[in-house]
């Protein structure tokens, strides 16, 4: 993957400081508010009109949480993601299957709202050989169209554990140049929002202690204000360290342990849309998308739709004989609006 430019990094980071600019805005409005406050009694100020500081407090503490959460999942989950699909390419056994995907095109409804591909990975169990078996697992893959007859990297003495070597390449790939690029970068602002936050929550406390006690609100309590800051505070940096620990757990449940055993093959194939769009057009689509290959491989002024009789080859590894070889592969070519059909000779993969 091509190393992005110093150009790229700083436009990535300042797209990043922009999206937190009206966040600022609004906190340092309510930190003007909180100064105004702690002058109400001087200015004979109609109290009705002020935001509580009890209020302030709240929303502060909850920009701190939100943004704990944030921070510890940049510095503690992502590096333990990357040391997970690391383990794949260091330890991972290497088997032959297939990923099907489908097709992005006819995606609808809120599913379209997932800018993540998925597909399915199939190969065969390595244990349950009697009677063989495949293994159908779920995986995100980053190029959107069926391959077949890959390498697939399972971690030690887990059979479902299964990932297209490339997928795992591309996505690491990824990671470490954002872990040496914008990853610390944006680490560090996040860092600086918590502590921002945090001293913004303080700072209303502190105004509600040199507010004589006649002028607060009927909601200002000085005396719960300071127990609950000390309970958030005190409280968040585990909270967070538990979120970003079960969302980790739930994802390396997802990559290890999660998949199907199926003993039919075309079963295992069998993939149709997910039911949750607005529409399901599954006569418009094959069931693993691997009819239609959504890109040209033959330039912008050809197109190309081929068939590609392979399924008739089993991911499920033979013994004792020679597995068998399609002869041929069918392929229409479009070239200055004319069709042509033709049959070109199949070489081992």
């Amino acid at each position: 993957m091509a190393r992005p430019t110093r150009a790229g990094v700083a436009l990535t980071i300042l797209r990043f400081c922009l999206s937190t600019l009206p966040f600022l805005a609004v906190l340092i409005y309510l930190l003007y508010t909180a100064v105004q406050r702690g002058n109400v009694f001087q200015n004979e100020v109609d109290n009705d009109a002020l935001f509580s500081l009890m209020d302030i407090m709240a929303v502060f503490l909850s920009f701190h949480v939100v943004w704990t959460v944030f921070a510890v999942y940049l510095l503690v989950f992502v590096p333990k993601r990357r040391y997970l699909l690391d383990r794949y390419l260091r330890e991972g056994e290497r088997t032959s299957g297939d990923v099907i995907v489908e097709d992005p095109t006819k995606n609808s409804g809120p599913r379209c709202l997932i800018s993540r591909q998925y597909g399915y990975a199939i190969y065969s169990h390595p244990t349950k050989t009697e009677p063989p078996v495949v293994v159908r697992k779920k995986v995100r893959v980053y190029q959107p169209f069926t391959r077949e007859r890959i390498q697939i990297l399972r971690l030690p003495n887990r059979p479902l554990s299964g990932q297209a070597k490339i997928d795992i390449e591309i996505d690491l790939s990824k990671m470490r140049t954002e872990r040496d690029t914008t990853l610390g970068y944006v680490s560090a602002v996040s860092i600086l929002w918590v502590l921002f936050t945090l001293a913004g929550a303080a700072f209303s406390v502190y105004q509600m202690s040199i507010i004589p006690e006649e002028f607060l609100l009927q909601e200002e309590n000085l005396e719960l204000a300071r127990r609950i800051i000390l309970v958030v505070a005190g409280i968040n940096p585990f909270f967070a360290f538990i979120a970003n620990g079960v969302r980790y757990l739930m994802y390396y449940n997802w990559m290890v342990h999660t998949g199907a055993t199926i003993e039919n093959e075309d079963v295992a194939r069998n993939i149709k849309s997910n039911n949750w769009c607005l529409y399901n057009d599954d006569d418009a689509a094959s069931f693993d998308g691997s009819d239609q290959i959504p890109y040209s491989i033959l330039g912008e002024d050809r197109s190309y739709a081929g068939t590609i009789r392979s399924h008739s080859r089993s991911v499920i590894s033979k013994t004792g004989g020679t597995p068998e070889r399609q002869s041929e592969m069918t392929v229409t070519s479009t070239d200055d609006d004319t069709k042509k059909l033709k049959a070109l000779p199949w070489t081992g993969v």
